[in-house]
């Protein structure tokens, strides 16, 4: 074993390639986001109120919105009982036309039968209103005073919504439940509108008379409703975004002012420390007490604090003073 002068043991040592890589250890670590007393005062202050405030806000909305699809929906169903009313009595007025004839006649009575769809389809009203009329097997025995399908069998018709209209008039009719929603075209065209029909039946004759009305007016108001709902939704949304947008601003003057009154002790105390760890503090000048709060009891500590250190600097004073005197006495 061989030792160099220094008494290191050289055939332990290990050479080192000048290619290894150096390592170390990274101790920085990200410094976090300082965020100042006074930011969080006002946030203290503004975040409370503005999550209430979108707690409110979105309870309203939910409320509103709710209210306004209720109204919708109450207007919608209001026109179409209208629109119901309105065709029972026009099938009741033709019912009331024939029931001296119904009512005298024997069943099978096919003479009376005749007279009462003479009388039936002589009947109309308003701008386009027919009675109509099919027997069980959805064969058409009349419509209005035309002579269109008469005798031809509609058991098979259906809508754009695979509603079989006919067959269903019938059925109602003759069940007692009366109305059918189904659409059909209007006369010369093809876009089909949402009508209601209304049908009873005379079983002596085996007849189902009936009649129908568009309710596509009754969408059109329904559209309208929707619209003035969702433009009051709309501004009370805005009244609601205004009221809340002036509350933050108050909230935030307010809040500003206070984090002013609360930190402007703080901020004096800070710089007097400042100037007593620099070596140009005033030692004679104190913090004013203004309140009798915290802030106010770490002012009276800070005075005492800064007394203590005043009263500790003029010991050392007195103190170099008598030891410069003592020097001078025995230099001379």
């Amino acid at each position: 074993m061989q030792k160099n002068t220094q008494g290191l043991n050289v055939s332990r040592m290990r050479p080192v390639a000048w290619w290894a890589p150096l390592t170390y250890k990274n101790n920085h670590k990200a410094t976090p986001m300082r965020l100042s007393l006074k930011a969080k005062v006002l946030s203290l202050a503004v975040l409370p109120v503005l999550i209430f405030a979108l707690v409110i806000s979105a309870t309203t909305v939910f409320m509103l919105h709710r209210q306004a699809e209720r109204e919708v929906s109450d207007t919608r169903e209001r026109l179409l009982s209208e629109a119901k009313a309105t065709l029972q009595n026009y099938v009741a007025i033709a019912m009331t036309a024939i029931k001296p004839v119904y009512d005298a006649a024997p069943p099978g009575d096919e003479t009376a039968r005749a007279t009462a769809i003479k009388l039936l389809s002589s009947v109309s009203y308003g701008k386009d209103g027919y009675i109509f009329g099919y027997d069980s097997q959805v064969i058409r025995i009349f419509r209005s005073n035309s002579a269109d399908g008469v005798g031809k069998s509609f058991n098979d018709a259906r809508d754009a919504n695979d509603v079989y209209i006919n067959r269903e008039l019938v059925a109602v009719g003759k069940a007692g439940t009366h109305y059918v929603m189904y659409s059909s075209a209007l006369p010369g065209k093809t876009e089909p509108v949402p009508k209601i029909g209304y049908t009873d039946y005379l079983p002596k004759w085996d007849l189902v008379i009936g009649s129908a009305v568009n309710i596509d007016g009754i969408d059109a108001q329904v559209a309208e409703v929707r619209q003035n709902v969702e433009a009051r939704l709309r501004e009370m949304l805005y009244s609601i975004l205004g009221i809340t947008v002036v509350v933050l601003v108050i909230i935030g003057v307010i809040g500003i002012l206070m984090a002013g009154t609360l930190l402007r002790p703080l901020g004096l105390m800070k710089n007097n420390l400042d100037d007593i760890a620099a070596g140009e503090g005033d030692l004679t000048r104190r913090l004013a007490i203004t309140s009798n709060d915290e802030l106010g009891d770490l002012a009276g500590s800070f005075n005492r604090f800064v007394d203590k250190i005043h009263g500790m600097v003029h010991q050392v004073s007195e103190m170099t003073g008598q030891l410069n005197g003592l020097v001078g006495e025995v230099s001379s």
